[in-house]
């Protein structure tokens, strides 16, 4: 489990720097999808390296499986159980097919040549890309790049995947399939913590937290917020038209789950 306990932070000095997060008290979960929203500046990719050790707080605790972040020593450990997939696949692409790109990360934990290849091909698979092993990555389309980083990624074997906006970049076909991916992450057991702007994607996840502030605005299950129109006020936030449709729909006797957030969702359960 990663857990953020009494967690602030700020860049610079902590006596006079902005500060970014303050009191922060959170935890993720193997198996769990939590999903991060919030305005541009509450601090989501700040908590976000922070569970995985690239920052350390200035004061609370963050622990990876009983590991603090802080102890030098024990860096590979964190760093080991806790993979990051960024915004922008291209700063994280380095090989030059995708199979090469894949085998980066097993290549450099001095793995042997069968276990690098089982885990290439479990990964590649599981995102969607098997077959374009010899593909250069320059030729896939942004999506097929995203879910490239999220495959490295699945090939250390962690056991929490970081997602920072993974869909910021992409049209609805590859944010559709990068989405399905991190659905996958779930069902394998992995921790998933998916920063988003969309507040369609917390539809989906187990719990949401919304930071604003650098605090804490909510944190609770998807329901409880998208069903709310003066929390998502308050916490800046407003339903896609999609939700504001079936919110309608709700208020005028249809039974449409306070979690459709697309058309899909809402003409399958208007035609049961």
């Amino acid at each position: 489990m990663i857990e953020l306990s009494g967690v602030s932070f700020s860049y610079g000095s902590p006596a006079d720097g902005p500060v970014v997060l303050s009191g922060i008290d959170f935890a993720l979960a193997p198996g769990e999808c939590v999903a991060v929203l919030g305005a541009n500046g509450s601090g989501k990719s700040t908590l976000v390296r922070l569970c995985d050790g690239l920052l350390t707080p200035d004061e609370g605790s963050v622990l990876v499986d009983g590991v603090d972040t802080r102890d030098g020593e024990r860096v590979w450990d964190v760093r080991s159980r806790v993979a990051l997939v960024m915004q922008n696949p291209d700063n994280q692409i380095v090989g030059t097919s995708v199979e090469e790109d894949c085998a980066f990360g097993p290549e450099n934990l001095g793995l042997p040549r069968d276990e690098i290849r089982r885990r290439v091909d479990e990964a590649l698979a599981a995102v969607g890309l098997a077959g374009m092993e010899r593909r250069e990555p320059h030729l896939l389309s942004e999506g097929q790049k995203q879910r490239l980083a999220i495959a490295g990624a699945l090939a250390m074997r962690p056991a929490y995947v970081l997602l920072d906006e993974p869909t910021a970049m992409l049209d609805p076909d590859g944010r559709a399939a990068v989405l399905a991916a991190v659905d996958g992450l779930r069902a394998t057991g992995h921790g998933v913590l998916h920063v988003t702007h969309q507040v369609a994607d917390a539809a989906t996840a187990d719990r949401v937290l919304v930071l604003a502030e650098g605090g804490t605005a909510y944190l609770g299950t998807p329901e409880g917020l998208l069903g709310d129109p003066d929390r998502l006020a308050r916490c800046g936030l407003e339903l896609p038209p999609a939700g504001v449709l079936a919110s309608e729909l709700r208020a005028r006797g249809f039974a449409v789950p306070i979690t459709a957030m697309d058309a899909a969702s809402i003409v399958e359960t208007l035609c049961r």
